[in-house]
């Protein structure tokens, strides 16, 4: 397999998402392969009693996949029971590079939101900048430019994910619109942070007159701080844009990058300090805004977005901080870990937000990376997966979710046999077929496109074996999980993988 080298991905991902090319997201959330194993056909026959590959051929749902496949009635019936009273749903994927599975979300989407009445998608994209898409889905404007407003172009820029945003522009002229959220503490997509800082004095020039003042203050001191720590991110994705457009490429990009990085970018690499200051800020603006308390429902709703942007900007300074700072080697791989866990923990916060104040009496679904969805920690290094809580590990959105809300989340895990998988725009790598024996191999023998198979009440089965199963979690890494049904609550199984297509007419 060709792994193509940072400078390479970072020139092919600036045409995708800002975010993803300056962290190559490959390393985080990007493909991770097992080893290869055979191409052809499984040669294993399962024994008379198996009674694990029975229950599989019982349980599983067979789904028809393709750009014009429809639910059956069946189908569709046996998902939505499966779900059950459920009020989130959360859909994983393998990578942010498994078109097949950007595909079969959306089919996904539509069936609950047509005949299971779950009307938000919480996307893992920034809560600030999906304001931006709801707005333009409701005005005149192409259903895709609306899109990549807030959602990273890993999705918003995909010809697997188009068809949503058309459904979801088509709904909002509908009486049950299919409403836009972000969670994410991130900035994702161009224009954020000066549209964000217009929204938040508005929002201060309707507090009451005792409050206005400080709160003003404050939130200057909010947008200053996280701007100077932003502007090392912003400047170097700017750089990475005109080289792309002067179609500088190879040496000539990296040396064109390292010499600004010494003409300009050293100067405004961000520092603790600034994150200090930032965290400061933002903790005595939040403590104000809760105290303000009163108003209508939707003051106290657009109070409470409030809350949650200011807290995500100052989680997201020290990430930023820990990633483009200055430090040793060892702080480095310390604070690769910090990060993700600040992360998982804040977007956790902010989609309990969503669930329980902004929408208290509407159906989510959750569209994020296997990686945040499962009920899992990652081990340290984030080459295993733990079922408990892991010294230096890190605890996922998923896990944060189901230890708040139990089963009235639902997790659906997205794997595959074989197949490519590839961020849209770049070159695929190869998915070797899955080994033996394992939950995908098994999956296989079905001979089906693609199934959905229930996990919840897996351990009920006395035919099952006892030692757990091997399947691909939460990427497509090969683990042995020995309660299969604690990460993930199904399985979305798609035999063969498709790496994700970039839009001809994406920005």
């Amino acid at each position: 397999m060709r792994v193509p080298d940072k400078r390479h991905l970072m020139a092919l991902m600036s045409r995708i998402s800002r975010r993803q090319a300056l962290r190559a997201g490959v390393a985080c959330l990007g493909t991770a392969l097992g080893p290869t194993a055979d191409r052809g056909q499984s040669s294993f026959r399962p024994a008379a009693d198996d009674g694990l590959q029975r229950w599989i051929e019982r349980s599983a749902i067979r789904i028809e996949s393709g750009a014009n496949a429809e639910w059956s009635a069946g189908d569709a019936a046996r998902v939505i029971a499966a779900i059950g009273d459920a009020r989130i749903v959360m859909l994983g994927e393998p990578s942010h590079g498994a078109g097949a599975a950007f595909a079969a979300k959306v089919r996904f989407v539509r069936l609950l939101h047509e005949r299971a009445g779950f009307d938000v998608l919480a996307w893992e994209s920034g809560i600030i900048d999906l304001e931006r898409t709801e707005a333009a889905l409701s005005d005149d404007i192409d259903p895709v430019e609306a899109a990549q407003r807030g959602i990273l172009k890993i999705w918003s820029a995909s010809v697997e994910c188009e068809p949503l945003f058309s459904y979801a522009r088509a709904s909002h002229g509908g009486a049950r619109p299919l409403s836009m959220a972000g969670f994410d503490m991130q900035l994702t997509a161009q224009g954020t942070l000066e549209y964000f800082s217009g929204e938040l004095r508005a929002f201060i020039s309707t507090l009451e007159l005792s409050v206005r003042p400080q709160a003003a203050e404050l939130s200057e001191k909010v947008l200053e701080y996280f701007g100077r720590l932003w502007r090392y991110t912003d400047a170097l994705a700017a750089k990475i844009d005109e080289l792309t457009r002067a179609g500088v490429a190879g040496t000539e990009r990296g040396t064109a990058i390292r010499d600004w990085e010494q003409a300009e970018g050293e100067a405004i690499r961000p520092v603790v300090e600034d994150s200090i200051r930032l965290d400061e800020a933002a903790a005595a603006l939040e403590g104000l805004l809760r105290a303000a308390g009163g108003g209508s429902p939707e003051t106290t709703r657009r109070r409470g977005f409030m809350v949650r942007a200011v807290a995500s900007l100052a989680g997201y300074g020290v990430n930023i901080v820990e990633d483009q700072g200055r430090h040793t080697a060892k702080e480095g791989a310390m604070y690769a870990m910090t990060r993700e866990n600040r992360r998982d923990r804040i977007n956790a916060e902010n989609l309990r937000w969503l669930i329980d104040e902004a929408w208290p009496r509407r159906k989510i679904i959750v569209w994020a990376h296997n990686a945040h969805v499962m009920n899992a920690w990652y081990g340290k290094g984030f080459d295993s997966v733990s079922l408990t809580p892991a010294p230096d590990g890190m605890k996922t959105t998923g896990a944060w979710l189901a230890a708040w809300y139990g089963r009235r989340v639902y997790k659906v895990g997205f794997t595959a046999w074989r197949g490519y998988d590839g961020f849209a725009g770049t070159r695929p790598s190869e998915v070797p077929p899955a080994p033996p024996d394992g939950i995908e191999e098994r999956l296989h023998r079905l001979g089906t496109p693609e199934a959905l198979l229930p996990l919840r009440g897996y351990r009920s089965s006395r035919s099952l074996p006892e030692g757990g199963l091997s399947m691909r979690i939460p990427k497509y890494k090969v683990e042995r999980i020995a309660r299969p049904d604690q990460p993930f609550d199904a399985l979305y199984f798609i035999d063969t993988m498709k790496p994700a297509t970039l839009l001809t007419h994406a920005r």
